[in-house]
């Protein structure tokens, strides 16, 4: 993997606002830890990370603006397979990673003309330059919020081949709007209802941390 895609996994974990650590970065990369280790270094020296022991990483100005060309053609393509081609969700982030290792910017051009400058692919997520790029928090995630009555719409997916593979075989999609009626206090997994479906579904926190969520409110409840 070349520095600029490692850069868009960094993004793709948050890391255009907040630190991202070593371990998730191994997860989603399918390394070591310590290949991690001396990548961020590597990086760091390059100005294109800000490295901070214990924390992780986070892109810094040089390394967001360097790697926006390969997320906005990433996502790009994305949407291109999925509303075009008819690929499958479930398979469209590994095909658009395989087919877009540099970022070209007459492609990007033809896409954006060819699809209308769609502003988010169809995970939910951004397309950077054709829309503004949102500073999330942690407050924002499923894994982040407690019991209650609270009706939460879900805005977002991490984007990560894992949890599309899961998705794929579980009903929750993009804009349903779900309660949470449980957490197991061991392992932080979730129970929650989906009112979409009606149905009750349990979650583990390595899926809950990746579904971006905002409140419902009232006059959205009764449309």
């Amino acid at each position: 993997m070349n520095d600029l895609n490692f850069l868009r996994l960094i993004f793709e974990l948050g890391g255009s606002f907040q630190n991202v650590n070593n371990i998730d970065l191994a997860i989603k990369a399918n390394v070591s830890k310590a290949s991690i280790s001396d990548r961020t270094q590597h990086l760091s020296k390059l100005g294109l990370v800000k490295y901070t022991k214990y924390y992780g990483s986070k892109l810094t100005k040089k390394g967001l603006n360097d790697v926006i060309p390969l997320i906005q053609q990433h996502r790009l393509i994305e949407t291109w397979l999925y509303e075009k081609l008819d690929i499958p969700l479930s398979d469209i982030y590994d095909k658009a990673t395989t087919l877009s290792d540099h970022p070209d910017l007459l492609l990007i051009d033809r896409l954006n003309i060819y699809l209308e400058y769609p502003q988010t692919c169809p995970h939910g997520n951004i397309i950077p330059i054709n829309s503004a790029i949102p500073i999330y928090s942690t407050d924002s995630l499923l894994a982040s919020q407690n019991i209650s009555d609270t009706t939460f719409k879900i805005v977002n997916f991490t984007e990560d081949s894992y949890l599309f593979k899961i998705l794929s075989n579980i009903d929750i999609k993009l804009s349903d709007s779900i309660k949470i009626l449980n957490i197991n206090d061991y392992d932080h997994s979730m129970v929650i209802l989906n009112l979409r479906n009606n149905l009750k579904q349990i979650l583990p926190k390595n899926i809950t941390k990746m579904i971006h969520i905002e409140k419902v409110k009232e006059t959205q409840k009764s449309v």
